[in-house]
């Protein structure tokens, strides 16, 4: 590279100071030194923010001032970084630890391919005994299913090739300028979960071919302490969770497909039949999970009754 491009990093805290120290931590040995590294605080209301402009005074802390959720935060944190001249912003959840060569391998492979738009790093779960999370991801055309390839396989090298994917993941996302500037970023009325399949989807939609970079790797907290007998075990999600990952799964497949069409009949058919709504179901019959059962059913109709504005995507 005949110049350092400058990247900034979109890192959100939520009342979330051990695992937000955690990772700039690990920024801090990045071998790659980003350019600004922006926390946008969401609200918290713990005292991190205070705790984590003390601790790391190599940072720019921006107090939300309430929780605006990941897809807002990380736009007008996107905002702030563009308007700060950042040739790409890293969009990085904050229960993450790279490894020092991440963000240095991700540059390297967009800075050498000037028609990729977007590229993620291999994940592995942090606190499991290093099985892989993401490896990247496929949206299946029917039922809008989105599947992490080597989620949860042990680690032997059989992802360790670069190639273009069809969905990256919001855990790490290292996005060029002009594509941010272009598509936007997320939708805010997503506020959280699915906005980064919608993300991806919309810059595929728009011919932005999105990498795989294995050779870029971090770990993430994720569902790693929920283990049990070396076994996945993911923690019962909130009414709040299921309300947005229903709603927002219903938005992505009527963004993404058209309007009296088989793909969008078979894919609400899918959801409605073999998804969401036997979940939400099987929840009801049960004491302690009824409210979150009924939030998804909830979310189901909110999703079916309106959509979000394309428009909230840009910045």
């Amino acid at each position: 590279m005949n110049s350092v491009p400058k990247v900034g990093v979109a890192l959100l805290n939520w009342n979330g100071y051990a695992d937000t120290a955690t990772c700039l931590a690990s920024l801090r040995a990045s071998e790659y030194r980003p350019a600004r590294i922006l926390v946008f605080d969401n609200g918290s209301t713990d005292g991190s923010a205070d705790r984590l402009e003390a601790e790391f005074p190599e940072i720019v802390l921006v107090r939300g001032g309430e929780n605006f959720g990941f897809a807002e935060g990380n736009d007008r944190a996107a905002r702030s970084l563009l308007a700060a001249g950042m040739d790409y912003v890293w969009v990085l959840n904050n229960d993450t630890r790279v490894e020092p060569g991440c963000l240095g391998a991700l540059v390297a492979a967009l800075e050498a391919d000037p028609a990729l738009g977007a590229a993620s790093a291999k994940i592995w779960f942090m606190d499991a005994r290093k099985p892989l999370c993401y490896a990247g991801a496929r949206c299946r055309p029917w039922t809008f299913a989105v599947e992490w390839r080597g989620l949860w396989e042990s680690d032997v090298g059989q992802y360790d090739r670069p190639e273009d994917v069809q969905i990256l993941t919001g855990c790490c996302m290292l996005i060029r300028a002009e594509t941010i500037r272009r598509i936007g970023l997320f939708n805010r009325e997503y506020f959280a979960y699915s906005e980064d399949l919608d993300w991806s989807l919309r810059a595929r939609e728009a011919g932005i071919r999105l990498r795989y970079e294995p050779r870029a790797q971090l770990w993430h907290k994720m569902f790693g302490a929920s283990q049990k007998d070396g076994r996945p075990a993911v923690r019962k999600s909130s009414p709040r969770v299921e309300y947005l990952m229903t709603r927002n799964f219903v938005w992505v497949v009527r963004q993404h497909s058209r309007l009296r069409s088989w793909r969008r009949a078979v894919a609400l058919a899918h959801l409605i039949g073999a998804w969401r709504v036997p979940r939400s179901l099987g929840m009801l019959l049960l004491p302690g999970r009824r409210a979150a059962g009924w939030a998804g059913l909830k979310g189901l109709c909110d999703g079916l009754r309106r959509q979000p504005d394309p428009a909230a995507g840009r910045l």
